[in-house]
Protein backbone atom coordinates (compact mmCIF):
# COMPACT_ATOMS: atom_id res chain seq x y z
CA UNK A 1 0.00 0.00 0.00
CA UNK A 2 1.32 3.27 -0.99
CA UNK A 3 2.33 5.97 1.57
CA UNK A 4 -0.27 8.37 2.35
CA UNK A 5 0.42 11.64 1.40
CA UNK A 6 1.05 14.59 4.20
CA UNK A 7 -1.02 17.20 4.21
CA UNK A 8 0.68 20.35 2.85
CA UNK A 9 1.92 22.98 4.81
CA UNK A 10 1.61 26.79 4.57
CA UNK A 11 4.04 29.17 5.38
CA UNK A 12 2.37 32.39 6.22
CA UNK A 13 5.40 34.42 6.24
CA UNK A 14 6.99 32.71 3.52
CA UNK A 15 3.69 34.19 1.46
CA UNK A 16 3.88 37.29 2.08
CA UNK A 17 7.73 37.81 1.47
CA UNK A 18 7.00 35.89 -1.90
CA UNK A 19 3.93 38.26 -2.78
CA UNK A 20 6.43 41.75 -1.63
CA UNK A 21 8.88 40.19 -3.82
CA UNK A 22 6.98 39.26 -7.02
CA UNK A 23 5.28 42.75 -6.59
CA UNK A 24 8.62 44.94 -6.70
CA UNK A 25 9.98 42.71 -9.89
CA UNK A 26 6.57 43.41 -11.60
CA UNK A 27 7.55 46.91 -11.00
CA UNK A 28 11.11 46.76 -12.00
CA UNK A 29 10.44 44.61 -14.87
CA UNK A 30 7.69 48.17 -16.42
CA UNK A 31 10.48 50.16 -15.39
CA UNK A 32 12.68 48.61 -17.91
CA UNK A 33 10.36 47.72 -20.89
CA UNK A 34 8.71 51.68 -20.22
CA UNK A 35 12.29 53.87 -20.89
CA UNK A 36 13.38 54.53 -24.51
CA UNK A 37 16.24 51.43 -25.44
CA UNK A 38 14.22 49.35 -23.14
CA UNK A 39 13.11 45.72 -23.47
CA UNK A 40 9.58 45.34 -24.48
CA UNK A 41 10.08 41.88 -23.41
CA UNK A 42 10.44 42.80 -20.50
CA UNK A 43 6.26 43.56 -20.59
CA UNK A 44 4.94 40.37 -20.40
CA UNK A 45 7.12 39.51 -17.10
CA UNK A 46 6.01 42.98 -15.41
CA UNK A 47 2.01 41.40 -16.08
CA UNK A 48 2.24 38.07 -14.65
CA UNK A 49 4.70 39.09 -11.20
CA UNK A 50 2.38 41.88 -10.64
CA UNK A 51 -0.93 39.77 -11.09
CA UNK A 52 0.75 37.06 -8.65
CA UNK A 53 2.18 39.14 -6.15
CA UNK A 54 -1.77 40.86 -5.75
CA UNK A 55 -3.08 36.79 -5.63
CA UNK A 56 -0.27 35.51 -3.07
CA UNK A 57 -1.33 39.22 -0.53
CA UNK A 58 -4.55 37.90 -1.19
CA UNK A 59 -4.14 34.11 -0.24
CA UNK A 60 -1.49 35.38 2.46
CA UNK A 61 -4.62 37.65 3.96
CA UNK A 62 -6.89 35.11 4.02
CA UNK A 63 -4.24 32.92 6.19
CA UNK A 64 -4.13 34.95 8.54
CA UNK A 65 -7.81 35.09 9.11
CA UNK A 66 -7.34 31.89 11.73
CA UNK A 67 -5.04 31.46 14.29
CA UNK A 68 -4.70 27.53 13.59
CA UNK A 69 -2.04 26.61 10.85
CA UNK A 70 -3.95 23.53 9.70
CA UNK A 71 -6.96 25.98 9.75
CA UNK A 72 -4.67 28.44 6.85
CA UNK A 73 -3.85 25.20 5.27
CA UNK A 74 -7.25 23.97 4.38
CA UNK A 75 -8.20 27.57 3.67
CA UNK A 76 -5.31 28.04 1.15
CA UNK A 77 -4.93 24.50 0.12
CA UNK A 78 -7.42 23.05 -2.95
CA UNK A 79 -9.36 20.51 -0.96
CA UNK A 80 -10.24 16.53 -1.90
CA UNK A 81 -13.18 16.36 -4.06
CA UNK A 82 -16.64 15.59 -2.08
CA UNK A 83 -18.85 12.16 -3.78
CA UNK A 84 -22.09 11.12 -2.69
CA UNK A 85 -22.39 7.85 -0.65
CA UNK A 86 -25.23 5.72 0.50
CA UNK A 87 -25.98 5.72 3.64
CA UNK A 88 -27.25 2.32 4.27
CA UNK A 89 -30.93 3.55 4.87
CA UNK A 90 -31.97 4.48 1.45
CA UNK A 91 -30.05 8.05 1.72
CA UNK A 92 -26.86 9.98 0.68
CA UNK A 93 -24.11 11.30 2.47
CA UNK A 94 -21.12 13.68 1.13
CA UNK A 95 -17.84 12.41 1.94
CA UNK A 96 -14.47 14.29 0.79
CA UNK A 97 -12.16 11.12 -0.92
CA UNK A 98 -8.58 11.86 -0.77
CA UNK A 99 -5.99 14.24 0.62
CA UNK A 100 -5.77 17.74 -0.07
CA UNK A 101 -4.05 18.86 -2.79
CA UNK A 102 -0.30 20.51 -3.54
CA UNK A 103 -1.81 23.34 -5.68
CA UNK A 104 -3.43 26.41 -4.12
CA UNK A 105 -6.30 28.11 -4.49
CA UNK A 106 -7.65 30.12 -7.82
CA UNK A 107 -9.11 33.75 -8.50
CA UNK A 108 -12.48 32.55 -8.35
CA UNK A 109 -11.34 30.15 -4.65
CA UNK A 110 -9.96 33.46 -3.30
CA UNK A 111 -13.20 35.64 -3.82
CA UNK A 112 -15.57 32.79 -2.35
CA UNK A 113 -13.00 33.05 0.78
CA UNK A 114 -13.16 37.18 0.71
CA UNK A 115 -16.85 36.49 0.79
CA UNK A 116 -17.14 34.48 3.80
CA UNK A 117 -14.80 36.36 5.65
CA UNK A 118 -16.09 39.95 4.74
CA UNK A 119 -12.89 40.75 3.29
CA UNK A 120 -13.63 44.09 0.99
CA UNK A 121 -11.42 44.25 -2.74
CA UNK A 122 -12.91 45.83 -6.08
CA UNK A 123 -13.34 42.30 -7.89
CA UNK A 124 -14.61 44.05 -10.74
CA UNK A 125 -10.91 45.52 -11.40
CA UNK A 126 -9.08 42.15 -10.24
CA UNK A 127 -11.03 40.45 -12.92
CA UNK A 128 -10.48 43.06 -15.68
CA UNK A 129 -6.35 42.64 -14.53
CA UNK A 130 -6.93 38.98 -14.98
CA UNK A 131 -8.08 39.00 -18.23
CA UNK A 132 -5.55 41.84 -19.49
CA UNK A 133 -3.42 39.22 -17.86
CA UNK A 134 -4.88 36.56 -20.25
CA UNK A 135 -4.75 38.60 -23.11
CA UNK A 136 -0.97 39.83 -23.09
CA UNK A 137 -0.39 36.40 -22.74
CA UNK A 138 -0.75 35.86 -26.55
CA UNK A 139 0.33 38.85 -27.62
CA UNK A 140 4.07 39.89 -28.90
CA UNK A 141 5.52 41.81 -25.96
CA UNK A 142 6.27 44.60 -28.61
CA UNK A 143 3.10 45.87 -28.66
CA UNK A 144 1.89 45.96 -24.98
CA UNK A 145 3.92 48.54 -23.43
CA UNK A 146 0.90 50.72 -22.88
CA UNK A 147 -1.67 47.75 -22.18
CA UNK A 148 0.88 47.14 -19.52
CA UNK A 149 1.20 51.09 -18.44
CA UNK A 150 -3.02 51.03 -17.67
CA UNK A 151 -2.44 47.58 -15.47
CA UNK A 152 0.14 49.05 -13.65
CA UNK A 153 -2.36 52.42 -13.19
CA UNK A 154 -5.30 50.64 -12.34
CA UNK A 155 -3.50 48.07 -9.70
CA UNK A 156 -2.17 50.96 -8.06
CA UNK A 157 -5.56 51.57 -6.34
CA UNK A 158 -6.55 48.01 -5.27
CA UNK A 159 -3.25 47.84 -3.83
CA UNK A 160 -3.13 51.07 -1.58
CA UNK A 161 -6.78 50.21 -0.32
CA UNK A 162 -6.11 46.41 0.30
CA UNK A 163 -2.71 46.55 2.29
CA UNK A 164 -4.13 49.71 4.41
CA UNK A 165 -7.21 48.77 4.84
CA UNK A 166 -7.39 44.74 5.17
CA UNK A 167 -3.48 44.40 6.16
CA UNK A 168 -3.33 47.56 8.29
CA UNK A 169 0.12 48.51 6.94
CA UNK A 170 1.90 51.71 5.47
CA UNK A 171 1.88 50.69 1.11
CA UNK A 172 5.28 52.79 1.38
CA UNK A 173 6.70 50.57 3.91
CA UNK A 174 6.30 47.11 2.81
CA UNK A 175 7.17 47.91 -0.60
CA UNK A 176 9.44 50.65 -0.88
CA UNK A 177 11.02 52.05 -3.97
CA UNK A 178 8.32 49.97 -5.93
CA UNK A 179 5.35 52.10 -4.11
CA UNK A 180 7.02 55.21 -5.17
CA UNK A 181 7.59 54.27 -8.83
CA UNK A 182 3.89 53.03 -8.93
CA UNK A 183 2.94 56.14 -7.36
CA UNK A 184 4.49 58.66 -9.76
CA UNK A 185 3.26 56.41 -12.64
CA UNK A 186 -0.27 56.21 -11.29
CA UNK A 187 -0.70 60.41 -10.86
CA UNK A 188 1.22 60.63 -14.88
CA UNK A 189 -1.61 58.49 -15.50
CA UNK A 190 -4.84 59.74 -13.71
CA UNK A 191 -3.54 63.74 -14.72
CA UNK A 192 -2.94 62.16 -18.76
CA UNK A 193 -6.70 60.76 -18.50
CA UNK A 194 -7.95 64.07 -17.36
CA UNK A 195 -6.31 66.08 -20.26
CA UNK A 196 -7.57 64.05 -22.61
CA UNK A 197 -10.71 63.95 -21.19
CA UNK A 198 -10.83 67.51 -21.67
CA UNK A 199 -9.71 67.70 -25.17
CA UNK A 200 -12.06 65.35 -26.37
CA UNK A 201 -14.48 67.89 -24.74
CA UNK A 202 -14.00 69.89 -28.14
CA UNK A 203 -13.70 67.06 -30.50
CA UNK A 204 -18.10 66.73 -30.61
CA UNK A 205 -18.02 62.83 -30.22
CA UNK A 206 -21.25 61.06 -30.50
CA UNK A 207 -22.83 61.27 -27.25
CA UNK A 208 -23.46 57.53 -27.44
CA UNK A 209 -20.50 56.64 -27.92
CA UNK A 210 -18.34 58.99 -25.20
CA UNK A 211 -18.16 55.17 -23.18
CA UNK A 212 -16.69 53.37 -26.48
CA UNK A 213 -14.09 56.61 -26.86
CA UNK A 214 -12.91 55.35 -22.88
CA UNK A 215 -12.55 51.74 -24.01
CA UNK A 216 -10.33 52.42 -27.42
CA UNK A 217 -6.94 51.26 -27.13
CA UNK A 218 -4.02 52.66 -29.16
CA UNK A 219 -3.64 49.43 -31.88
CA UNK A 220 -0.19 50.00 -31.51
CA UNK A 221 0.31 49.75 -27.96
CA UNK A 222 -2.94 49.51 -26.67
CA UNK A 223 -2.78 52.25 -24.12
CA UNK A 224 -6.06 53.97 -23.82
CA UNK A 225 -4.33 57.49 -23.20
CA UNK A 226 -5.38 58.61 -26.57
CA UNK A 227 -5.92 62.38 -27.32
CA UNK A 228 -7.35 64.34 -30.40
CA UNK A 229 -5.00 64.55 -32.99
CA UNK A 230 -4.24 68.31 -32.71
CA UNK A 231 -4.02 68.50 -36.60
CA UNK A 232 -7.68 67.27 -36.67
CA UNK A 233 -8.68 70.35 -34.06
CA UNK A 234 -7.26 72.89 -36.31
CA UNK A 235 -8.73 71.81 -38.70
CA UNK A 236 -12.00 72.50 -37.62
CA UNK A 237 -12.93 68.60 -38.14
CA UNK A 238 -15.58 66.84 -35.65
CA UNK A 239 -15.73 63.09 -34.63
CA UNK A 240 -19.46 63.01 -35.35
CA UNK A 241 -19.28 64.89 -38.84
CA UNK A 242 -15.69 63.59 -40.19
CA UNK A 243 -15.16 60.39 -38.92
CA UNK A 244 -13.14 59.81 -42.02
CA UNK A 245 -10.45 61.55 -41.62
CA UNK A 246 -10.75 62.63 -37.46
CA UNK A 247 -7.60 60.96 -35.96
CA UNK A 248 -6.34 60.17 -32.12
CA UNK A 249 -3.19 60.88 -31.43
CA UNK A 250 -1.49 58.02 -28.63
CA UNK A 251 0.15 59.88 -25.04
CA UNK A 252 2.06 56.78 -24.83
CA UNK A 253 3.31 55.61 -28.00
CA UNK A 254 3.08 58.49 -30.65
CA UNK A 255 1.03 56.40 -32.88
CA UNK A 256 -1.78 58.26 -34.82
CA UNK A 257 -4.53 56.43 -35.98
CA UNK A 258 -8.57 57.25 -36.73
CA UNK A 259 -10.64 57.63 -33.79
CA UNK A 260 -13.92 56.15 -35.35
CA UNK A 261 -12.81 52.49 -35.98
CA UNK A 262 -11.11 52.02 -32.79
CA UNK A 263 -14.58 53.42 -30.90
CA UNK A 264 -16.48 51.33 -32.87
CA UNK A 265 -14.20 48.20 -32.58
CA UNK A 266 -14.50 48.60 -28.82
CA UNK A 267 -18.13 48.60 -28.84
CA UNK A 268 -18.31 45.53 -31.25
CA UNK A 269 -16.27 43.40 -29.01
CA UNK A 270 -18.40 44.26 -26.16
CA UNK A 271 -21.36 42.38 -28.21
CA UNK A 272 -19.24 39.74 -29.42
CA UNK A 273 -21.38 36.91 -29.44
CA UNK A 274 -21.03 33.03 -30.22
CA UNK A 275 -23.95 31.82 -32.60
CA UNK A 276 -22.70 28.10 -31.71
CA UNK A 277 -23.67 28.89 -28.02
CA UNK A 278 -27.39 29.68 -29.46
CA UNK A 279 -25.99 33.40 -29.31
CA UNK A 280 -27.91 36.19 -31.02
CA UNK A 281 -26.61 39.42 -32.29
CA UNK A 282 -27.22 42.32 -30.33
CA UNK A 283 -25.62 44.76 -32.66
CA UNK A 284 -26.03 45.67 -36.00
CA UNK A 285 -25.25 48.01 -39.00
CA UNK A 286 -27.16 51.34 -38.86
CA UNK A 287 -29.52 51.78 -42.10
CA UNK A 288 -28.90 55.43 -41.44
CA UNK A 289 -25.77 56.40 -41.07
CA UNK A 290 -24.25 52.94 -41.99
CA UNK A 291 -21.63 52.16 -38.43
CA UNK A 292 -21.71 49.33 -36.90
CA UNK A 293 -23.38 50.87 -33.90
CA UNK A 294 -27.20 50.12 -33.69
CA UNK A 295 -28.10 48.34 -30.41
CA UNK A 296 -31.23 45.90 -31.65
CA UNK A 297 -32.57 45.39 -28.42
CA UNK A 298 -32.37 48.92 -27.80
CA UNK A 299 -33.54 50.02 -30.88
CA UNK A 300 -31.78 52.83 -31.50
CA UNK A 301 -27.72 53.81 -32.91
CA UNK A 302 -25.11 54.84 -30.45
CA UNK A 303 -23.77 57.24 -33.27
CA UNK A 304 -26.46 59.21 -35.18
CA UNK A 305 -29.14 58.68 -32.42
CA UNK A 306 -31.83 57.02 -35.05
CA UNK A 307 -34.76 55.15 -33.83
CA UNK A 308 -37.33 52.81 -35.46
CA UNK A 309 -40.06 54.22 -36.48
CA UNK A 310 -42.11 50.95 -36.06
CA UNK A 311 -41.34 49.10 -33.15
CA UNK A 312 -44.29 46.52 -33.30
CA UNK A 313 -46.37 44.95 -36.16
CA UNK A 314 -49.72 46.81 -35.74
CA UNK A 315 -51.44 43.10 -36.14
CA UNK A 316 -49.21 40.63 -33.73
CA UNK A 317 -47.28 43.35 -31.83
CA UNK A 318 -43.98 41.16 -32.78
CA UNK A 319 -41.23 43.62 -32.22
CA UNK A 320 -39.50 45.10 -35.85
CA UNK A 321 -36.28 45.66 -36.83
CA UNK A 322 -34.36 48.06 -39.14
CA UNK A 323 -35.43 45.63 -42.13
CA UNK A 324 -39.04 45.90 -41.23
CA UNK A 325 -39.36 49.80 -41.44
CA UNK A 326 -40.67 49.72 -45.29
CA UNK A 327 -43.18 47.25 -44.58
CA UNK A 328 -45.32 50.28 -43.07
CA UNK A 329 -45.50 49.10 -39.55
CA UNK A 330 -46.15 45.13 -40.35
CA UNK A 331 -44.03 42.11 -40.14
CA UNK A 332 -42.60 40.39 -42.54
CA UNK A 333 -44.99 37.74 -42.27
CA UNK A 334 -48.48 40.13 -42.39
CA UNK A 335 -46.87 42.43 -45.18
CA UNK A 336 -46.16 39.66 -47.21
CA UNK A 337 -49.98 38.06 -46.25
CA UNK A 338 -51.48 41.39 -47.34
CA UNK A 339 -49.46 41.80 -50.53
CA UNK A 340 -50.47 38.53 -51.41
CA UNK A 341 -54.64 39.47 -50.31
CA UNK A 342 -53.90 43.07 -52.89
CA UNK A 343 -52.65 40.76 -55.40
CA UNK A 344 -55.70 38.42 -55.59
CA UNK A 345 -57.94 41.19 -55.04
Amino acid sequence: MAPQRPMPRLDAAKLRENALTSIRLGVEDFERCRHPGGDPARALSAIRNLFAGVLLLFKYKIATCVDDPADADALIFNPPEVLPHSDGDGGIEWVPVGKFKSTTIDVVTIQKRFEAFEIDVDWAVIEKLQACRNHLEHLHPAHTLGEVADFVAELFPVLRDFIQTELEESPAAILGDAWQLMLLHHNFFVDTTKRCEDAWSDACVPEGMEPWLEESKCPECGSTLLAPAQESLDAGDTVEHNDDRFKATCIACGYTALIAPLMVDALQQAHSYDPRDGDEPTLEDCNQCGRGAFLIHEQSCLWCSAELEYTECKICEESLGQDDQDNGGLCSYHAYSYEKFMRED
